[in-house]
């Protein structure tokens, strides 16, 4: 999931109270192409965090269009020629990114693969693609020529070419399995951050709200231009400023395509933060804000139900729900 970018949570730490049961345990590791580190407040061994790294590894296996190997990769050579049969969790992360898709008139797209690898952002081989380049990949983008089959749990592309990019999607929905996980195992107040899509599992361990300060795009130094207080929540951040490429004539291009045009995104918002439990929901929401601009931003979360936080190019801060 090498294009999964989203910019960096700052969750504010405190000084807990020193007892066995509340002393972190820690693990950071690179998964996902990104830095992913889990924190529990909990007795339980390191069992518990190996399970945590399994989730993330087990997941890529599905999702990830950059492995050859995994399931969606199989689907997105295969789909075209024929009706391709997936697992059930697959089908139902499409269906749910297929609604989002819609819900958002393509704004988050899941048939944005094409105009992905075509631009290369965040990877080795980054490049301003031609305008005949990008015209001629337009016609791929359309989500709606992704047949789902509820019935057989199939995937069919109507057009040769397709291909399926869950890279919007795939942290948020990665932090939601191991929330799921890590309560199934009793784990009463952690931290997820998967390269800055945080989770917060219940509420700090002296029982008070977290607070995450929100990424300032215009610090040089990682500062935060504003604070979120919440508990058992995600906050997922996209922003037109973290991953970005220079072309030869000097100009700056940022990761967050648009695939009505097939130009990075042109948006009045600089960040967009989804505050939900939904992770991966929150991470749909997040680009599509993004690319939608702040009119239609504040339409969209507020016909889902979820807490936002939004920052203008002209240093506004517009929060809904909060």
């Amino acid at each position: 999931m090498r294009r999964a970018f989203s910019v960096l949570l700052i969750l504010i730490a405190f000084a807990f109270t020193s007892c066995e049961s509340n002393e972190p345990r820690t693990r950071t590791e690179l998964r996902m192409d990104t830095i992913c580190s889990i924190t529990v407040y909990t007795a339980e061994d390191e069992a518990l965090l190996d399970g945590a790294f399994d989730i993330i590894d087990e997941t890529a296996k599905i999702i990830d269009m950059y492995d050859p190997e995994s399931e969606i990769s199989y689907v997105n050579a295969n789909a075209a020629s024929h009706p391709v049969n997936v697992s059930d969790e697959l089908f139902s992360l499409l269906s749910y990114a297929y609604g989002v898709s819609e819900a958002s008139s393509g704004a988050f797209n899941i048939a944005v693969g094409p105009l992905v690898t075509l631009w290369g952002i965040g990877g080795e081989n980054a490049r301003r693609p031609s305008d005949e380049e990008i015209e001629s990949t337009l016609f791929l983008l359309d989500w709606h020529d992704i047949v789902l089959d509820k019935d057989d749990k199939s995937v069919a592309f109507l057009t040769e070419g397709m291909k399926i990019d869950l890279g919007a999607v795939g942290k948020g929905y990665v932090a939601d399995k191991i929330a799921a996980y890590l309560r199934k195992n009793g784990t009463e107040s952690a931290i997820i951050n998967l390269g800055g899509n945080v989770y917060m599992i219940g509420a700090r361990p002296d029982g008070k709200d977290w607070t995450v300060g929100l990424q300032d795009p215009n610090s040089a130094h990682g500062g935060y231009y504003t604070t979120v207080v919440c508990r058992d929540t995600s906050v997922v951040t996209s922003g037109g400023y973290e991953r970005l490429f220079t072309d030869t004539h000097g100009t700056v291009y940022h990761h967050i395509l648009d695939s009505s045009t097939g130009f990075p995104a042109v948006s009045d918002l600089i960040s967009t933060s989804i505050i939900t439990p939904d992770s991966t929901l929150a991470d749909m929401l997040s680009t599509a804000t993004f690319v939608l601009g702040s009119e239609k931003a504040v339409d969209l979360v507020n016909s889902y139900g979820v807490k936002a936080v939004f920052l203008t190019l002209s240093g506004e801060e517009i929060r809904v729900g909060i």
